[in-house]
């Protein structure tokens, strides 16, 4: 009976020890397509610089992102002068990061085109507001310049090419089930092997051992996988040739969002241990007491 304990005891420490992985998976998965990831993401690609056919997975040469924005903008009306101001802007990494958060849900949940948000419309008014003070010669009203901005945002999912063209190889299906996942499955799971494990060692205290293992165990896997990012850079460029500089900072993101998890479950691990040490060295000492 007690080999049997010993048995169910350890598949359930495995289960938990996976159970983590896909936790720490799922939550880099989700947090990094959040806006501010995507938008350290485009400042660190350069991506108003690369041709908007590599964005966009196409085969033809074109212009690039800032090229389309740019020309778009003409069109809309909005003076080259406070279009060039707009593109120079910090702000425009974050606009387009909130655009491409819209557009990868476009593509999984086969939502409508994206459009900007009403903050990032916002963002964009206002950059366009303060250059139009700078620059005196421009006869514009606030209230046309407003008009033209909001027709410009609208016009800006015309660069957006029909999903089926955008998907390639990519594989959808796995990205949209990371991302829609509920991660509380994965707490509840774990907290019934930890009640699990209680049944099994009969003791309250023993899990703590187990989770701080299987804690420790898991982030430095992600401590590891996040130091290794020039090979694992190229082992996956290797993979999607024509993207390269488009997925490679989204690579070094994702790694940095391991390492970081990795860190904080590894030391949660150990600090959990401690608590064991002492906790069995307090119940031995009040046995040996008796």
């Amino acid at each position: 009976m007690k080999l049997i304990r010993q048995i169910l005891t350890f598949f359930c420490i495995v289960l938990l020890f996976v159970a983590i992985i896909f936790t720490i998976i799922i939550y880099s998965g989700k947090n990094l397509l959040n806006k501010e990831n995507l938008s350290n993401y485009i400042k660190n690609s350069n991506i108003l610089n690369m041709d908007i056919n590599v964005i966009f997975n196409l085969e033809e040469s074109g212009m690039t992102l800032k090229e389309k924005i740019y020309n778009l903008g003409l069109e809309c009306n909005i003076p080259d002068k406070i279009v060039n101001d707009i593109l120079k802007s910090n702000e425009i990494n974050l606009i387009l990061g909130d655009f491409f958060n819209e557009t990868i849900y476009y593509l999984i949940d086969e939502r409508t085109k994206p459009e900007l948000s009403q903050e990032a419309v916002n963002k964009m008014i206002n950059l366009a507001s303060i250059s139009l003070e700078n620059h005196i010669n421009i006869m514009l009203t606030d209230e046309e310049l407003t008009d033209y901005i909001l027709n410009f945002t609208h016009k800006l999912t015309s660069i957006i090419p029909d999903r089926q063209v955008m998907i390639g190889v990519l594989p959808i299906s796995t990205i949209n089930s990371v991302l829609n996942f509920n991660i509380n499955y994965l707490y509840l799971i774990m907290f019934i092997l930890l009640v699990l494990i209680v049944l099994f060692t009969w003791s309250f205290y023993k899990p703590i051992k187990y989770l701080g293992i299987s804690m420790l165990a898991s982030g430095l896997i992600f401590v590891t996988l996040g130091c290794m990012n020039n090979f694992l850079n190229e082992l996956i460029l290797t993979q999607v040739e024509r993207l390269k500089v488009l997925v490679s900072p989204f690579i070094t993101i994702l790694l940095t969002i391991w390492f970081k998890c990795g860190v904080l479950i590894s030391f949660s691990g150990v600090f959990l241990i401690l608590i064991y040490i002492v906790i069995n060295r307090i119940v031995i000492n009040s046995y040996e007491t008796k």
